[in-house]
């Protein structure tokens, strides 16, 4: 672990505590994918609890989540037109910005009031657990049919209106993500949905490919703080791509909106947790 120990203080000291990190983040890469949503809301939350420091936590999920969405970009590319790059690259110009905004005021919320960091944190994400208890929905399991959302093609400089509305929207999602060390998918997909016009399969994959660039943006400003665990993250990397493997074939033998619910309850108790 030696070479990768570039950023921030050496956190894994001997082998047991990599494994544990790899089996932990395995679980996570399970339930993600199983549920079809990213790790970080999960994995964010739970290093806090840890112990790990606020600003940390948020960098260290930053880096993991670069490869998590780059192994779902790739997966969703070899299926033709599932991604709108064109949407998704202008949507990133936002997201970016949004997302270094975020991280950096999550390093001074973290420095500064780190109990108020824990009370934004956790107001932020409960409405998320609460939608998962009370509005679950089952992921497909099937390929999507080939509806499309109609939408007027008025354009405006060489771009759709749906694209640039969607654009603006980009900055609350970018800024979610550098804050509370999320993909940013959770607020990413339904402004897709509702203001792209896009259909909720291709929103899902649009939103892994603008995914990539918004975290990478967050992650780089953590990297120049200091601000993650290096070889943390590479544990946590290695056991979410390999759990996600297995969610995958999971998600077909179990009931989602039952896990949905319990793990909603399971992300309340956490939450209220880190702000008490």
């Amino acid at each position: 672990m030696a070479l990768l120990q570039f950023i921030g203080e050496p956190i894994i000291t001997d082998p047991i505590q990599a494994v544990l990190a790899v089996a932990f983040s395995f679980f996570v890469g399970i339930i993600s994918s199983a549920l079809g949503v990213g790790g970080g809301f999960i994995t964010t939350p739970s290093l806090i609890i840890m112990g790990i420091d606020e600003a940390y936590a948020v960098g260290t999920a930053l880096f993991m989540i670069i490869f998590t969405a780059l192994s779902s970009t790739f997966a969703y590319s070899r299926q033709n037109g599932l991604i709108e790059f064109r949407s998704g690259v202008l949507i990133a110009t936002t997201t970016i910005v949004g997302s270094v905004s975020g991280s950096i005021t999550s390093s001074i919320l973290a420095v500064e009031n780190p109990q108020l960091f824990r009370i934004v944190f956790a107001v932020c994400l409960i409405p998320i657990a609460i939608k998962m208890i009370f509005y679950p929905k089952e992921r497909r399991t099937k390929p999507f049919a080939e509806e499309e959302i109609e939408h007027d093609n008025i354009i405006w400089y060489g771009f759709e209106k749906r694209e640039i509305y969607s654009t603006a929207f980009g900055l609350i999602a970018g800024f979610s993500s550098g804050l509370l060390g999320i993909g940013g998918g959770v607020v990413m997909v339904p402004i897709l949905v509702t203001v792209g016009k896009m259909p909720m399969h291709k929103a899902v994959a649009t939103s892994m490919f603008i995914m990539i660039f918004t975290s990478i943006a967050g992650a780089g400003v953590k990297f120049t703080q200091g601000q993650a665990h290096s070889d943390l993250a590479l544990c946590l990397i290695i056991g979410i791509v390999l759990g996600a493997q297995i969610g995958a074939r999971l998600v077909k033998r179990v009931n989602t909106i039952h896990l949905q619910q319990v793990f909603g309850f399971m992300m309340i108790i956490a939450l209220i947790s880190i702000v008490l």
